[in-house]
């Protein structure tokens, strides 16, 4: 009897701590505001659609006071479409999507990012230097896209999802103590 019992407990535990943390969880909803940060220089002339790159969280995501989304996590955007300069002043143009940021084993879904950039367009320019020179200015170049890395910009989440609080990545700040050194003096010194 006394074994039934403790194998009865037993099998109680595991649902008393899948329970514990399904009442941890908090709920992000769809379409919260995450800030996006890009970690790679990508360009109208070297990439093109279906292309991966790297982006971060640039700033932690609180839902009330729960950290669920701590800055620095890491995810991938994609090059959606990519068009080079081209000849008569053609400008380059670049669209980019963030597509996901990891938080812990949780891959959160992102949507309504999408980075649009157009070169400057030089057609005026080159129809001016086609009245002067002649048909040669239709290989003047457009301008090249370009987003450096560090380019900031704004996604939201694409589902409303449940995670567990997160612990923030950043370094928590130095404790002053206080010492007395050999003079009897005190001072505050940063450990």
């Amino acid at each position: 009897m006394l074994a039934r019992r403790t194998a009865f407990l037993w099998t109680l535990v595991p649902a008393l701590a899948v329970a514990q943390d399904t009442a941890a969880l908090v709920i992000v909803p769809a379409l919260t505001p995450v800030a996006v940060r890009l970690e790679e220089l990508i360009s109208s002339n070297k990439n093109k659609p279906g292309d991966r790159f790297r982006i971060s969280v640039a700033e932690d995501v609180r839902i009330g006071d729960a950290l669920v989304i701590p800055a620095g996590s890491a995810g991938e955007g994609e090059v959606i479409h990519a068009a080079k300069s081209g000849a008569g002043g053609k400008a380059g143009e670049l669209i980019l999507a963030a597509r996901f940021v990891r938080v812990g084993d949780v891959e959160v879904r992102l949507r309504s990012f999408a980075l649009g950039v157009v070169g400057k367009d030089q057609t005026s320019n080159s129809l001016a230097a086609s009245m002067i020179i002649g048909p040669f200015a239709m290989f003047v170049k457009g301008g090249v896209v370009t987003v450096p890395p560090e380019t900031l910009g704004v996604a939201k989440t694409a589902l409303e999802l449940k995670l567990p609080p997160a612990v923030s990545q950043t370094s928590p700040p130095a404790v002053q103590t206080e010492e007395t050194n050999l003079g009897g003096e005190h001072e505050s010194k940063i450990d």
